[in-house]
């Protein structure tokens, strides 16, 4: 199924991008998703930062895909921020997105024949880290000149991170969320979230659908959520049976099941600890989320 096949792999991608997912505290280990990076918890004042790019391996943004995209866009900002506010979290979104002179879309062409393709060659990861560089460079005409007067060094967008520094300078908000859009409407492609806790590169994520449930999905990857459907790489029968068990209880949870209507979805409690609006797990999903062994951190 189109739906499901685009999100397989994204869970591979957090365990190749990342350094470790736990680290060593006092007394517990802390899942190294919450207060990491430059989206640390879902909370307050957020920016979603869309670039259109135009690849040659998908097809050209039209004015209705773009139009019927950043509707989309949208309706998963709302439902994110409903979500919000039924667990008492403040959260507002801001969307924007890249133009220059009136024209949307950034053409960068991938380095390879698909997404997929160039994720899975020698050097991957890299290779998809230079290509949202090669895209960040390019917004830098979109921009006035950095003259703030209190900065001794001027911020030049030279890649993604100073990308990133210009917009939180701009929005006066330190949750920058930046997508990258692929117009694959119709083919079997992957969406996925980079370096969502590796620590040392600016996390993103790259969306090849409109689908609502998909964007907020990759959204809330990047402030730290994990897949928590059966991975066709996953081999451990242990890992697969608790995947099962986190279904079964939440069986309406975005980050298991993106191939449904966004309205039928939900935020389970494990994915809130996960983004930082839950400061603990419950001892069951703790157990489904990190075996008995492992006694994690209260934030």
């Amino acid at each position: 199924m189109r739906f499901t096949s685009c999100f397989l792999i994204v869970g591979i991608i957090i365990s190749l991008s990342c350094n470790h997912n736990y680290y060593r505290t006092k007394n517990a280990y802390a899942i190294s998703t919450v207060n990491n990076n430059v989206c640390k918890k879902l909370y307050g004042d957020v920016l979603l930062y869309a670039i259109f790019v135009d690849t040659r391996q998908a097809k050209p943004w039209t004015g209705y895909d773009i139009s019927s995209t950043l509707d989309s866009i949208r309706k998963s900002i709302a439902w994110i921020e409903e979500k919000a506010k039924t667990n008492n979290v403040p959260l507002k979104i801001k969307l924007d997105f890249h133009v220059n002179k009136g024209k949307i879309p950034i053409e960068q062409h991938l380095y390879g024949e698909s997404l997929s393709g160039m994720l899975f060659s020698n050097d991957g990861i890299d290779m998809i880290d230079n290509w949202a560089n090669a895209i960040a460079r390019k917004t830098k005409d979109a921009f006035t000149e950095d003259t703030s007067a209190v900065a001794t060094t001027k911020n030049a967008i030279t890649n993604r991170e100073r990308l990133i520094a210009r917009l939180r300078d701009k929005y006066k908000t330190d949750n920058v969320v930046l997508m990258y859009f692929i117009n694959n409407y119709y083919t079997n492609e992957i969406s996925l979230a980079m370096f969502t806790s590796a620590g040392l590169k600016t996390e993103f994520a790259i969306v090849s659908f409109k689908y609502p449930a998909v964007i907020a999905h990759e959204f809330l990857h990047v402030f730290g959520a994990l897949d928590l459907y059966i991975s066709p790489f996953e081999r451990k029968r242990k890992s697969v049976k608790n995947r099962v068990a986190i279904m079964k209880a939440y069986p309406n949870e975005v980050m298991a099941y993106t191939y449904r209507q966004i309205e039928k979805l939900d935020i389970s409690p494990m994915t809130q600890y996960l983004i930082g609006w839950k400061d603990s797990l419950t001892e069951s999903d703790r157990k489904l989320l990190v075996g008995k062994k492992i006694k994690v951190y209260k934030y």
